[in-house]
């Protein structure tokens, strides 16, 4: 089967999630920061609670290295029920308008097929990334579309959905890898208030998590114009989204005109 091949520039599509985001901003940021809090959150804060110590003597100089697990334990749980929850939530809202932070759960009635996608997905990546990092991260764009085509085919096998994203992708890798890029600039500003934070402070344990949460909604923010972005791309791929350019409507209104005569 040929897939669809997108035309659109990384600026028409972050223009279509510009309009999506008009007028539901608040109510996006907050599913997205609920949806944060339930993974970048939980998982730091876990971190902090949760880490085996042990020495290390480097130059002559005796270090303590701290290795955390907890938040890595959680994550390899629930990461892809929460991920496929995102997906059902982002999916929702594009075609829909419709906010409904419920859905973030959702990922948990398909809890065995979430687990085992991120768990293929991420082992997939790792293999390639072995080889070279630029290999790795043209992996991680070709399973990129996986969760979103489970959130649309719950009944889709895991190795179909990794299939499926693959053909998507085939030809769009590039495209995606150029969007992606156009958020540079403001993942930097973004980056700002936690840099000042890490440099000025000596705060650890959980003040520094609490304080690092706070100061990372500007990223909040940003995720959510990113990953409407993200989802106007997937609804290009799979031509669920059409954008019509002032040519065809012109020629579409002229075909009209002529059946009306």
């Amino acid at each position: 089967m040929q897939n669809h091949i997108i035309i659109e520039p990384a600026s028409k599509i972050r223009e279509i999630a510009r309009n999506a985001l008009a007028g539901y901003w608040k109510p996006v940021v907050i599913g997205v920061l609920i949806y944060f809090l339930l993974t970048s959150g939980v998982e730091s804060v876990l971190n902090s609670l949760f880490a085996f110590t042990y020495p290390v003597e480097l130059y002559g100089q005796n270090f303590v290295e701290t290795v955390p697990y907890g938040g890595n334990i959680y994550n390899l749980i629930l990461g892809g029920p929460l991920e496929l929850g995102f997906a059902f939530f982002l999916l929702t809202f594009f075609r829909s308008r419709k906010v409904d932070n419920t859905l973030l759960f959702e990922g948990f009635s398909h809890f065995g097929k979430a687990l085992l996608l991120l768990l293929l997905m991420s082992v997939k990546i790792v293999l390639w990334s072995l080889l070279l990092v630029v290999p790795g991260i043209i992996a991680s764009f070709r399973y990129s579309q996986a969760f979103f085509i489970l959130a649309d085919n719950p009944d889709m096998s895991v190795g179909d959905c990794i299939r499926e994203s693959c053909r998507l992708m085939k030809g769009n890798k590039g495209r995606y890898f150029y969007l992606q890029l156009t958020f540079i600039g403001w993942y930097l500003l973004a980056a700002i208030p936690g840099g000042i934070f890490d440099t000025f402070s000596n705060s650890d344990g959980a003040v520094a998590v609490i304080v690092g949460i706070i100061l990372s909604l500007p990223f909040v923010v940003l995720s959510a114009y990113v990953m409407m972005s993200n989802t106007a791309f997937y609804e290009l791929a799979t031509e669920k989204l059409v954008v019509v350019n002032d040519s065809q409507y012109e020629k579409k209104i002229e075909e009209q005109e002529k059946t009306e005569e």
